[in-house]
């Protein structure tokens, strides 16, 4: 018996609407060439060139094929054939944009989403159909992206529901969010997205980090909320996580990946725990609100945050909190917070101040090697502009959420990354915005697409 997996590739396959050319990567199952009389369900994955292989500095991967390999290795998933389809960069429009480009795009990239989608449904479903082992249907067809390629999936598959049944987005790129000083948030937020117009019989996984920067927890949380408001049900027909201190990137997802695949393919067991996160500390004044982000694991190692529960606060004259978790405060003091859910129960003390704001001052300094001409400008992460100050010194200041968490890489300019002193990659810069911060920074050289840094779309 074949004991392994096999990757198959297959070169240049035509994309008639968008008139291009791209590798498409099939994922077969271990036994897949012996036992010819089974067939399998489907998982088509946005950004194939990054689902399997070796990782590489600046072409990081998810290792999707080694999450697979596990899960069936320990008997909590059969066999699953994954299709991994390779992103084609976009020069005039993205093929991951449905019906919006972000403004800040706009002016140079159209959208190709719905040209995209037609390929994907009329031209390569069709092709994986006939030439492997498939369940062809609905309830055995999946679509996974990241970030803009979540959105890609949430497009398509609530517009094809009678195609797409399982949904897995992660880190989905639902509003386009810029700094802004000029506004009360310190944000300048634009939504991406387009809701369907009522239930559809499908399943969806999102999830997001909770470091990554102006990716917010609470924008992601916001569309699942507007999808319950539609008639779907909280794991059931949607499975939601926040994950802690993960970032915006290929290593991130691939960390967790197994967990929409165990969702949506595999056998989740039985809960064995509750774990209460999040922030603590709240104001009654400020806009520092609270959400409590609870976390259910259970036997197999699957986890994922309730949209909903039986809190009890034993001081709500001081914290209420609402079945969504929501935090709020009616006067300073303390209070104790327990959820239950069937038989496990957690609690945790959180604590109401006078005023918190929702936002925090990070003032960014670094310094760059000597060069005969430097730039006007330098950039951290999430558009964080440092200007030219003299010599090889830069500097700027920025109001960000509170909390938010950021990993990144300066860039002088487009994949113009920081390397070592011998061009090769970096590991990400990372903080953590609880206060105001005062950070420098000293950059050793400055690298090219070789080194590109992991924070992308």
């Amino acid at each position: 018996m074949n004991t392994h997996s096999v990757i198959e590739c297959v070169e240049g396959f035509k994309a008639s609407r968008l008139d291009n050319t791209r590798k498409i990567f099939i994922y077969l199952p271990p036994g897949y060439k012996e036992h010819v009389d089974q067939r399998y369900p489907v998982l088509y994955m946005h950004a194939g060139q990054r689902a399997f292989g070796s990782s590489t500095a600046g072409n990081e991967t998810w290792h999707v094929d080694q999450a697979a390999d596990q899960l069936i290795d320990q008997g909590l998933m059969d066999g699953l054939i994954i299709v991994g389809i390779a992103h084609v960069r976009p020069v005039t429009h993205n093929e991951f944009y449905h019906f919006i480009a972000p403004a800040r795009e706009a002016v140079s990239v159209g959208c190709s989403g719905l040209d995209y989608e037609h390929f994907i449904i009329h031209e390569l479903k069709p092709f994986i159909d006939e030439h492997y082992r498939t369940l062809p249907d609905k309830d055995n067809t999946g679509l996974l992206g990241s970030s803009a390629a979540a959105l890609s999936t949430f497009h398509i598959g609530t517009r094809h529901p009678e195609i797409f049944g399982k949904l897995i987005m992660l880190s989905p790129f639902f509003v386009d969010v810029q700094l802004d000083e000029t506004s009360e948030s310190r944000l300048q937020e634009e939504d991406m997205y387009l809701l369907p117009e009522g239930r559809a019989p499908i399943q969806m996984w999102m999830d997001i980090g909770d470091a990554e920067g102006l990716f917010l927890p609470s924008q992601v949380r916001n569309v699942v909320h507007q999808m319950l408001e539609l008639g779907y049900k909280p794991g059931e027909d949607i499975a939601f996580l926040e994950q802690p201190d993960a970032g915006h990137q290929e290593a991130d997802w691939g960390e967790r990946v197994q967990l929409p695949l165990l969702y949506m393919f595999g056998r989740i067991g039985n809960p064995i725990s509750l774990e209460l996160m999040g922030r603590d500390v709240i104001g009654l004044k400020g806009g520092m609100s609270g959400h409590i982000n609870a976390l259910l694991h259970y036997d197999s190692g699957f986890s994922m945050s309730l949209l909903e529960g039986e809190y009890h606060s034993d001081h709500p004259d001081v914290l209420e909190v609402r079945p969504n978790g929501e935090l709020v405060p009616v006067k300073m003091g303390h209070a104790v917070v327990t959820l239950t859910v069937g038989e496990l129960t957690a609690s945790r003390m959180y604590t109401v101040v006078e005023e918190l704001s929702g936002h925090v001052t990070v003032c960014m300094s670094a310094e760059v090697p000597f060069q005969d001409m430097y730039d006007d400008s330098i950039y951290g992460g999430m558009g964080m502009k440092l200007l030219h100050t003299g010599g090889g010194d830069y500097e700027g200041c920025f109001e960000v959420p509170r909390d938010s968490g950021f990993r990144f890489r300066f860039t002088r300019g487009f994949r113009q990354f920081e390397t070592d002193a011998d061009g090769k990659a970096l590991p990400n810069r990372v903080f953590r915005a609880h206060d105001n911060l005062s950070l420098h920074y000293k950059i050793q050289s400055w690298g090219s697409t070789a080194a590109k840094a992991g924070n992308r779309r």
